[in-house]
C-alpha cells in the first residue's frame, strides 16, 4: 500500500480515475486560462503539511490534431505554452508540498515520434515536462526526493498506428493500467535510486 499521496490535476474524470487508483487525495487545479485563479490556488497550498508522494497529472482538454504549418499563434499559445506555463506553477506548487525522502512523479500525455503527427504542441509540453522533473531531481534530491515522470499516448492516440506495430499488445493503453501502474512503481521503494528520468508508459512503442 502506498503512502500518503496527493494527486494535483485539473477537475475532470480522467485524473480523479487515476487519483482513485493510487488511493491518493486529489486536489484540483484552477482552469488552464485563468491566471487569478492560479495565483490564488498557489497562495492557498503554502503552508500545507507535506505528504510522502506527489503526483502531477494535467491533463489538458484534448484538441483536434493538426501539422505544425496550420497552427495559428493563438492555437499555439493554447495547447503548447499555457500548458506548460501551468506544469511550471503545478509542480513549483507540488515540490514543497513533498515531505523529505519523498517522491514526486508528473503524468503528462505524449505521443511516440512515430504516432506524433500533428501533436507538437503536446510534444513540446512533454519535453519541458521533463526538463523540469530533471531541474526538480537536481534541486529537491538534496533533502531526498525523487523526481520522476510519465509519459503517456493514452489519451492522444487516436489513429491507426503507423507501422512497425509496438511490441507489446494494447497499444495506445489507458491511464487506469498502464499510467496507475508505472505511477505506483515509480512511488515504490523499488524506485527510490531512480530519480530525475521519464519513463513511457506506451507498450514498448518508444525505446
Amino acid at each position: 500500500m502506498l503512502a500518503e499521496t496527493i494527486l494535483i490535476g485539473f477537475e475532470c474524470a480522467e485524473p480523479r480515475g487515476v487519483a482513485d487508483a493510487l488511493g491518493a487525495r486529489f486536489i484540483a487545479a484552477p482552469p488552464l486560462e485563468d491566471d487569478r485563479a492560479w495565483v490564488a490556488w498557489r497562495e492557498g497550498l503554502k503552508g500545507q503539511k507535506p505528504v510522502q508522494n506527489v503526483v502531477v497529472a494535467l491533463l489538458p482538454e484534448l484538441h483536434t490534431q493538426a501539422p505544425l504549418v496550420n497552427l495559428s499563434s493563438a492555437e499555439w499559445l493554447a495547447r503548447g505554452e499555457t500548458p506548460l506555463l501551468r506544469w511550471m506553477e503545478a509542480l513549483a506548487t507540488a515540490a514543497p508540498l513533498c515531505a523529505d525522502n519523498g517522491a514526486l512523479v508528473a503524468v503528462v500525455d505524449c505521443a511516440p515520434p512515430l504516432d506524433s503527427a500533428g501533436l507538437a504542441p503536446e510534444a513540446g509540453v512533454a519535453e519541458g515536462v521533463e526538463a523540469l522533473m530533471r531541474s526538480l531531481s537536481l534541486s529537491e534530491g538534496k533533502r531526498g526526493v525523487r523526481a520522476n515522470g510519465v509519459v503517456t499516448p493514452a489519451r492522444i492516440v487516436t489513429k491507426p498506428i503507423v507501422a512497425p506495430a509496438p511490441p507489446l499488445e494494447g497499444f495506445p493503453g489507458s491511464l487506469r493500467e498502464d499510467v496507475v501502474r508505472t505511477v505506483r512503481l515509480l512511488l515504490s521503494d523499488d524506485a527510490k535510486y531512480l530519480s530525475g528520468h521519464t519513463l513511457p508508459a506506451d507498450r514498448g512503442r518508444s525505446w
